[in-house]
């Protein structure tokens, strides 16, 4: 962890946050693996790879992000940064991950998207066997990007319903992302059963989340913090129940918040909107998601039954199976017990 947001010494006597049972519903695969697995393929092209101690804006950020995937020179790679993730994940109590991929930043040069996608999902099952984590991918379009390819990725997403794809995600730093262009893309989507989740509400505002919610049909929001702006907004989430996949850390170090304890995910959570927290990128910040439950005890001064409410929060994604939801609720009530 960063010594600016956290203190240096924990009260003793507190329940282990790694310990508490956990989701893990908005993290980047491509930002999200292992630095020492990514140093190590580095090493291997006689790269020297380094993370930036700090980004000037979200467009430094984005600028850096593609280097990764320019390391990756074939399948077997990629296969190898998705299980070091997933292992990674197991590691910090999370039992149900939902990462975002994009196949379109290795496709063509590593073959299609569908074959790229189809070697991320095979090594996904094999990290599920070893390590005891669900996992349900959410095939990611990018909207600042990708609207020439949007209706086949969500043609992908389609196919391996339910076969180590859970949803259809949208990300993008431009907000308002004029995502009335992606309505079709969603409908291919929401007509197998799958969730569109979508980024809305870091960038830009709370008619940004509105615009999500309304042009896509979104119904769980990635980021969605900046809906404090509106009451009207905060009271639709709360209404409807609709999740927002918050990113503490990740929001400070872009900038997109002036300091941690001003985070509006607290307020959100007392106005009745279910939050879950969220590394987002944790290569590029350095901290998992077990470090955003520390932000949440140690800045924010929540109670572990309130820690326990953004994992709670988790267990209501969609693609869950039955049996990790229930084992999930099960193992959050005896950590708090």
């Amino acid at each position: 962890m960063h010594d600016d947001i956290l203190p240096q010494a924990a009260p003793p006597r507190q329940r282990s946050l790694c310990d508490l049972p956990k989701t893990h519903l908005h993290v980047h695969l491509d930002g999200s693996y292992p630095l020492d697995a990514v140093e190590a393929l580095a090493r291997k092209s006689g790269i020297d790879f380094r993370v930036p101690e700090a980004f000037t804006d979200v467009w430094a950020f984005f600028d850096a992000y593609g280097q990764v995937p320019h390391l990756v020179r074939s399948l077997d790679d990629l296969a190898m940064l998705c299980r070091a993730l997933i292992l990674s994940e197991a590691r910090e109590g999370v039992r149900y991950i939902e990462p975002a991929i994009e196949p379109q930043l290795y496709a063509p040069r590593l073959g299609s998207l569908e074959q790229v996608t189809r070697a991320m999902l095979m090594a996904f099952a094999e990290a599920a066997a070893d390590s005891g984590v669900e996992i349900g991918a959410l095939v990611t379009i990018n909207t600042d990007a990708d609207f020439e390819i949007a209706g086949e990725l969500a043609r992908i997403a389609a196919k391996y319903a339910g076969r180590g794809v859970n949803g259809l995600g949208t990300a993008g730093f431009l907000e308002p992302g004029n995502l009335r262009r992606f309505r079709s893309s969603a409908q291919i989507a929401q007509a197998v059963g799958l969730p569109v989740i979508s980024h809305a509400g870091q960038t830009g505002g709370a008619d940004c989340v509105e615009e999500a919610l309304d042009e896509l049909g979104a119904t769980r929001i990635a980021h969605g913090f900046r809906a404090i702006e509106s009451e009207d907004t905060v009271k639709r989430l709360a209404d409807d129940q609709i999740v927002c996949d918050v990113c503490p850390i990740s929001n400070l170090r872009l900038g997109v918040v002036p300091d941690m304890a001003h985070h509006p995910a607290p307020k959100l959570l007392r106005a009745g909107v279910p939050v879950t927290l969220n590394a987002d990128d944790s290569l590029w910040f350095g901290a998992g998601v077990t470090a955003q439950f520390e932000v949440a005890r140690h800045v924010w001064s929540m109670t572990d039954a309130e820690l326990a409410e953004f994992a709670r929060a988790g267990a209501r994604a969609t693609g869950m199976s039955l049996a990790t939801r229930e084992a999930l609720l099960a193992d959050i009530e005896d950590w708090i017990r």
